[in-house]
């Protein structure tokens, strides 16, 4: 590997989400779509970017190319499998020290950048090494993350060990980085609340959508392809498997559902549940929902699809008469972007990034979290009003196309580089 440094040669480090990760797993969802455009993006405008992840399955190649100026370098790091995020502290040393191998020991790169507080942690060494600028993204913080589990769940219980680890490894990355982007203004005002981050430290620029990869294919010719009957009335869910991703306040609005909507379906898209490839914690909370809808009295209207490859996703877009993401704590959600660009109605809990994207009522309705009536009741509003449906779709598709392109994404982005690598010339 050449080592020379590129003025505009930088290094990303999403350890536990691989860019190329079919979607829906565990170790996949908004990051890992966020990382893989933004390093495409960014190639398009002469950025040449190396992703470095965690090998996680010995059937991937250690190098796997996104684009003419991007790729994915694997690098090994505890067992080579599926590893729950909260016990990667002990792996990441030996990550680190396969990135210094991997590069040589001769630091290539201008700048750092971190995704999460696991890639912050490595970007963190690899500052601390060559003292190049170092940006941050965490897509998700701990101290909020927690707060929202006691909130929500009747067992509100944390693990205290791996919260303090966390909380301590996020300190540091705010302290030592020098811009953090963070995805909504709610994140920027967490950070400042809980962290005592520098306000000026961190500059809000909201994650895209490719309008382009989710293409406008007739809703009948999507249901065929998924064998779905054509006079159901679909609810899709697409989202990893995890508690705070809230499947089970769509099962429960999906009881008082049932006697009003003729044919309605539940489809839920997400979770390593089949195949070689089955995760541990993925398919313990497929049959915890899966009782759940038992319990329910609906379990015969609920479907699980599984994790699955971008490609695959339009038909499943397409095919839906509601898109509902309920999360109980969402920093932005870029599946809400997904599905406003496939032109289907969103429903979204009033939480977090989503309430910000959702202008309610105008390119989406939100509903309170954890609040079966309350989704129900929006669900209801739809199934009643085509009208209402119409207008939100295409105000929806028009306010994405105009805001929400990656290509005006990275190039402000690419604008804190420049500032940083600038800076640092001087």
């Amino acid at each position: 590997m050449e080592q020379k440094e590129n003025h505009k040669r930088i290094a990303m480090f999403s350890i536990h989400s691989d860019p190329l990760a079919s979607l829906g797993s565990q170790e996949s969802g908004g990051q890992n779509i966020y990382v893989r455009y933004l390093a495409e993006e960014l190639g398009r405008l002469g950025w040449e970017v190396d992703i470095f992840t965690r090998l996680d399955n010995p059937r991937k190649n250690q190098i796997a190319r996104i684009s003419k100026n991007s790729r994915v370098i694997r690098l090994k790091g505890g067992p080579v499998g599926y590893v729950p995020k909260k016990e990667l502290f002990s792996f990441l040393p030996e990550i680190f020290d396969n990135f210094l191998h991997f590069i040589n020991f001769e630091n290539p790169y201008i700048l750092f950048h971190g995704h999460y507080w696991d890639g912050g942690a490595v970007a963190l060494e690899a500052f601390k090494k060559f003292q190049k600028p170092f940006v941050q993204n965490f897509h998700s913080i701990g101290i909020v993350r927690v707060e929202t589990k006691k909130r929500f769940l009747d067992n509100g219980s944390v693990d205290n060990s791996y919260v303090e680890s966390r909380t301590e490894m996020e300190k540091e990355i705010i302290k030592n980085s020098s811009v953090i982007i963070s995805l909504a203004e709610s994140e920027k005002q967490s950070l400042i609340q809980f962290y005592g981050c520098p306000e000026e430290k961190v500059q809000v620029i909201r994650g895209g959508v490719d309008v382009k990869h989710w293409p406008l294919i007739e809703k009948e010719k999507a249901r065929d392809t998924l064998g779905l009957d054509k006079k159901s009335f679909v609810i899709l869910f697409v989202g990893r498997l995890e508690w705070r991703k809230g499947i089970g306040t769509i099962i429960s609005a999906a009881r008082l559902l049932r006697e009003k909507i003729t044919g309605l379906k539940i489809l839920i898209v997400g979770g390593k549940i089949f195949g070689r490839d089955i995760n541990a914690a993925d398919f313990k909370e497929y049959k915890r929902l899966q009782k759940k809808a038992e319990e329910e009295g609906v379990g015969d209207i609920l479907s699980f699809a599984g994790s699955m490859d971008h490609g695959r996703l339009p038909a499943y877009y397409r095919s839906a008469d509601v898109f509902v993401v309920p999360s109980y704590y969402e920093p932005f959600g870029l599946v809400v972007l997904e599905g406003m660009a496939s032109k289907v109605p969103v429903i979204a809990s009033s939480v977090g990034g989503l309430a910000i994207t959702i202008k309610d009522g105008k390119t989406g309705l939100l509903f309170e979290p954890r609040n079966a009536l309350s989704l129900q009741e929006k669900i209801m509003e739809l199934y009643k009003s085509e009208s209402l449906a119409s207008v939100l779709v295409q105000n929806a598709f028009e306010e994405i196309s105009k805001n929400y392109s990656w290509q005006n994404v990275t190039e402000k982005i690419a604008v804190i580089y420049n500032s940083l690598i600038t800076g640092e010339s001087k």
